[in-house]
This record gives structure tokens, sequence and C-alpha cells, in this order.
């Protein structure tokens, strides 16, 4: 039996046994699969029999028998257990005959003993098994009966994670990318932070480019029909119900209030309504409010605002977080290429059951990442649907590399100490301008304290592997020959926006009791 250690992101829904598992002979070999083959036998007591066979991709099936004195000494226990406190009209507790036990508490006892029998057994069965399960057995536990003779079966088919062999990481070519922070990047920070301090007025006109609109929306079509009211839209590209809308300006531009507008549109295949994926919609915008953001002046006393003397300073100070972010960024752009090269060199699947399932985990991977850049949590609520939408469509691969990485980790012998755990729980704390007791407890109840742990375990696997990689500076760019040459091409720039104001992207208007004011039909 092969020895397990790699840890996978389904670990924690593996199932549990109920009981040690017995001591498998030190000599003696593992079952062919597809063969029957004993659990251990313990007390004396004949050993379960388990056969496994393959139920599709990366599933199997596993059939469990347990043999008739297993099943008589279990009845044996549970009735012995309850006889010392079983009262029976007539006797003392502890000597009414067993006869009369059994008739008066015969099928709560059989169905204690199937449960016992069934727990032990599946549990032993797993831990002894030559391959890691992946989520809970699929087991339907009433359908199992216990017989009044004979032996006890039952099966289950469970998912299993992949078998495969890591490629060589030792030195990896790796291209590093430019870390620069250009005037304009700085300029567009600080452009966002007068935004985020902006001041909405209402506005008795036409909305321009920029504007916040408050509408009544209406999503038709093909089975489709949703309404959500009062939502808060930029007046830019953006994004309703986790629907991307490339035009939603146009569609908006010089509308007052009272006014119409509809954008016809087809729902992408990875939209998280599973019923809504590839169908055509029309959507409709009743404009109920304009708003216009009145930005404060970029002077001294906006940088005072922040916390600083003057402009020039503030200037100078987020000059310097836009380094630190831009070699932050290099860097994972790095251990980007060390994944992409891992995928290449890797071939593997994915049970299908186990990628739906961690589209939830990659959901919360993605909040922790947004937090940790400073993304404020509401802002990061009101973009939900679509971060969802885009951890099902990236499920599949995002799995597949969290298998590599998990192999590559416990090859490396990664442990990640609560200190630096408690130092990225710091981190966004301070980005976010909040206690980290706070933090972490709502991370622990969140569940993404676990998924904080893994992305640190992953990146310290990565940055080992870059340690021995073979670092390389990109290539400059040729110029161009001929009789007609094009001008550059301007420079781009990596520019970071405050979510849900600069992207466009859907807010939503919360009514008295917290909640957005929709209704789906």
């Amino acid at each position: 039996m092969s020895e397990q250690t790699s840890q996978t992101p389904e670990q924690d829904d593996a199932a549990r046994t109920t009981g040690p598992a017995p001591e498998a002979p030190a000599a003696e070999p593992d079952a062919p699969e597809g063969e029957a083959k004993a659990e251990g036998e313990g007390e004396g007591l004949p050993a379960n029999q388990v056969d496994v066979e393959d139920a599709g991709t990366l599933r199997k099936k596993v059939t469990v028998t347990v043999p008739r004195p297993r099943v008589d000494a279990k009845f044996d226990e549970m009735f012995g257990e309850l006889n010392k406190t079983a009262q029976v009209p007539g006797f003392r507790v502890g000597h009414a005959p067993r006869r009369l036990i059994e008739k008066r508490f015969g099928r709560e006892i059989r169905q204690d003993v199937r449960n016992a029998l069934v727990g032990d057994a599946l549990g032993k069965a797993l831990d002894q098994a030559d391959f890691e399960p992946l989520g809970e057995p699929d087991l339907d536990l009433e359908a199992v009966e216990v017989p009044d003779e004979g032996d006890l079966s039952f099966s289950f088919e469970v998912e299993v994670a992949p078998k495969f062999e890591l490629p060589d990481t030792n030195g990896i070519e790796v291209v590093r990318p430019p870390a620069e922070v250009s005037d304009e990047d700085v300029q567009a920070r600080v452009d966002a932070m007068r935004e985020s301090m902006a001041r909405e007025r209402p506005v008795d006109g036409p909305a321009r480019p920029g504007d916040v609109v408050v509408a009544d929306v209406r999503i038709a079509g093909e089975g489709v029909d949703f309404e959500v009211q009062n939502l808060e839209l930029r007046v830019a590209p953006g994004q309703v119900h986790g629907i991307p809308l490339e035009d939603l300006a146009d569609a908006l531009d010089g509308k007052k209030a009272g006014a119409s507008a509809t954008i016809e549109t087809t729902v992408p295949n990875a939209h998280f309504e599973e019923d809504w994926r590839g169908k055509n919609v029309r959507i409709r915008l009743d404009v109920q409010d304009v708003k216009r953001l009145d930005l404060p002046e970029a002077d001294d006393a906006f940088a005072k605002q922040a916390g600083l003397t003057s402009m020039e300073e503030l200037r100078d100070a987020v000059r310097r977080r836009l380094a630190q972010q831009a070699q932050a960024d290099q860097r994972a752009a790095m251990r980007d290429q060390v994944i992409r090269h891992l995928l290449e060199q890797t071939s593997l699947e994915v049970p299908e059951q186990a990628a739906k399932r961690y589209a939830d985990r990659l959901l919360a991977r993605r909040a922790v990442e947004l937090m940790l850049r400073g993304v404020p949590r509401g802002d990061i609520e009101q973009n939900m649907a679509q971060l969802e939408a885009e951890a099902r469509a990236r499920a599949a691969e995002q799995l597949k590399i969290s298998f590599v990485l998990g192999k590559l980790a416990d090859a490396q012998g990664v442990r990640v100490e609560e200190g630096e755990i408690n130092a990225r729980i710091a981190e966004i704390a301070r980005r976010q301008n909040r206690r980290p007791e706070r933090v972490r407890h709502e991370m622990r109840d969140e569940g993404t304290l676990e998924t904080l742990t893994t992305a640190i375990r992953e990146e310290k696997a990565l940055e080992k592997v870059l340690d021995s990689a073979r670092v390389v500076e990109p290539a400059p760019e040729a110029p161009e020959t001929g009789a007609e040459k094009k001008p550059p091409a301007k420079k781009k720039t990596k520019r970071t926006k405050k979510a849900g104001k600069s992207t466009g992207t859907t807010k939503v208007k919360k009514a008295a009791g917290g909640k957005p004011a929709a209704k789906k039909k």
C-alpha cells in the first residue's frame, strides 16, 4: 500500500473514521485493485473484505463485506450496554432477559448496529485504501440493511485524488518582468483616492460619463426573468448581475430621470446562474435618479485629509506604495511562470465534482488576495457575483494547480508557522485600517483563514523553486525596419483602481433591512 502524504484541497472534506484502524501485517502485500482484501481482523474476529473497482474518471466503487461474526459481536456489545440501563417492567435494571430487551428495543439496536458497523468499516476501508479520497463518500446509509442471517454488505463511490509525478524543478528559466512606477501610475492612484472621498449630488439633467445612475433593472429572455430595483450604475463599462456590459456607458450617457435604455447581450457561459448561461437576454434600465461625483481638489488640504502635510508628500508616499506593489506583482508574475511550467510538464486529470466544489475555495482565495491588496470588504462583496463567475470558469485548471503545488510543498517539506499567518493578517488589517484580531475572527468564521494558510504554503513552495531558477531579463524589442515605420506604442502601465468605482462595477443600493431589494421571478 502506498503511503498517503500529499495534501489536497479536498483533504478537509475526506471521510473521517470513528475508530482506530487495525495494524496491517508487515509482510502482507496490498491486494491488486478489483480483488477482495482484508481490513484487519482484531480481537480474533474475521476481517472485513473490501473490493475496489473503477467507477469513472478518478472515481472508485468500494464494496465492503462485514462477516457475520462481526455483526453478531456488535449486537452482543450493543445489547450488553443497553442491559445495564434498560428499564423493563418486572425486572431490576441489568437483570432483564435479552429476548425482552430485543423485543422492546430491537429496532433501535438494529439501527445503532448498522451505523456503527458501516461507519467503522467505511473509515477503515478508506484509511487502508491505496488511493486518496476526495470529499464525502457517496453512500445511502438508509438503504443499508442488517440481515437476520449472513454477512452485511454495502457499497459506496468516492472521488479520488490523481496520481502523478512532479517534473524536475531545478534550473527553470524564468523571465523577470519590469517593475516600474510611472508618473501616470501615481496620478491614477491619487485620482482613485480623490474618487473614494468624492461626494454624490443629485443632477437634474442628463447623465454623462463618470456619473452614477440609479435605475430599476429587468433582465428577460429565453426563460430568464429577473428584476432588481434601485441599482446604482456608473456611466462606464460595467456589469449587471454578473453579466458584463461593455456598452453600458453608451446606453446610459445622456439619459435623464424617467428615461429608459435597453441592452441586448448573451449571458457568459461561466455565469453563476447555470440556467442563464449562453442565453440571449434583454436588459431594460429605467433611470430613477442621476448623481454626480464632486471630487476634492488635489491640493494640500486633500493631502491633510489623507494624513499627510502636502501633496508632494502624498505623491511620494503613493509612489513608495506603488513601488512595493510593483515588486510584489513582479514576483507573483515569476511564480506564475513556474506554475505554467509545472502544468505543462505534468499530466493529470481532475474529478468533475471536485472541480465544482473547488470553485467555492477559489472564490475564497480570490477574496483573500483582494483583501491583501487593500480592497475594502464592502467592495469585494459588491463584486461577488462576477468573482463567482470567474471562479467557476477557472476551477478545473486551478484545482490542477492546487494538486501540483500541494505535492510540491509536500516534497519540499514546507510548513507554515503561526507567525507567518499573523503577519499576513496584520497586513490585511493595516490596509483596511482595522484591528488584526477582528480580521482574524471574521476570516475564521468565513473559512478563509485556512485558505490564507494554503496560499502561504504554496507561495513558499514556489519561492523555493525560484531560488534555483535561471532568471533572465526580458529581451528588448527590436526596432522596426522598412520604409513605413510605425510610431512606438505607448507603454502600458498597470494601474490600480478602486473596485466598484473606476471599473463601472454594479453596486446594489440596500433597502432598510440591509439587503438588496431584488426579486427573482
